[in-house]
């Protein structure tokens, strides 16, 4: 496996990336469990308008949390805002996901720039588990010489220990016992689940969400999903917002 060459007599620095999900904040756990190990300097937090209020919530709890135990935590938001972005390519769909390269990972590169301004080399803690190796970009154990760890992969961690975990953690406000997975709000790879919690729970982003996909198939004369958008809001709110109801009875 390649990753990207840096200097190795740089002094590294460490930061941990925190979404506010669980693997992230079962990831931070580990971390300051295994300080020897795992140096840390920064815990980094991609600050988006588009993410859950949940989200947010649980972002600014653990950003107390760090305080309190003096992590210095920081806060970085995209250069560019999403609707900016969302006027100039349109929908983001499943298929061309700008939200992710242009918007999302913008932060990770301002932080990557910080780092080379201070003369260091960056090393990412990222939250992926022992079964997401799909996703790794180096092997297991050798983390030392690259750009980034997986400290919930290294400690043998798997992903339905950690969904277990958070479904019992008020912090999450009971996303995961109904959720696998945290996207962003307006991710274009919600299910139909996640859009009736939207309808449920941020209705007037409900509405943008599906005011944009219109838009979006309107000017394309072509269907976000595989059916008019018009039927696929009917469908949430006639079916999947009772489904979700009936399961937090």
């Amino acid at each position: 496996m390649k990753t990207k060459q840096w200097d190795l007599t740089l002094n590294p620095i460490h930061y941990a990336c925190l979404s506010g999900g669980k693997d992230s904040l079962y990831m931070l756990g580990v971390i300051l469990k295994n300080p020897n190990k795992y140096p840390l300097d920064y815990v980094l937090n991609y600050d988006l308008e588009i993410d859950w209020k949940w989200v947010k919530h649980s972002v600014n709890k653990i950003e107390q949390m760090c305080i309190k135990a003096n992590i210095p935590f920081l806060r970085i938001k995209p250069r560019r805002k999403w609707l900016d972005l969302y006027e100039k390519y349109d929908m983001p769909t499943r298929r061309a996901r700008w939200c992710n390269n242009l918007y999302k990972l913008d932060c990770e590169k301002q932080m990557i720039e910080w780092i080379k301004k201070q003369n260091c080399r960056p090393i990412a803690y990222i939250g992926f588990c022992l079964d997401e190796e799909r996703r790794f970009k180096y092997q297991l154990g050798n983390w030392e010489k690259g750009t980034c760890c997986y400290p919930l992969a290294e400690e043998g961690i798997t992903e339905d220990i950690i969904l277990e975990w958070a479904k019992k953690q008020t912090i999450f406000s009971n996303w995961y016992k109904h959720f696998k997975r945290q996207g962003c709000m307006l991710c274009p790879m919600l299910t139909m689940k996640e859009l009736a919690y939207l309808y449920k729970y941020e209705n007037e982003n409900f509405e943008k969400y599906f005011e944009y996909v219109k838009a979006y198939e309107n000017k394309f004369n072509t269907f976000f999903w595989n059916r008019p958008c018009e039927k696929v809001r009917e469908r949430v709110i006639s079916k999947w917002v009772k489904v979700l109801e009936e399961e937090e009875k």
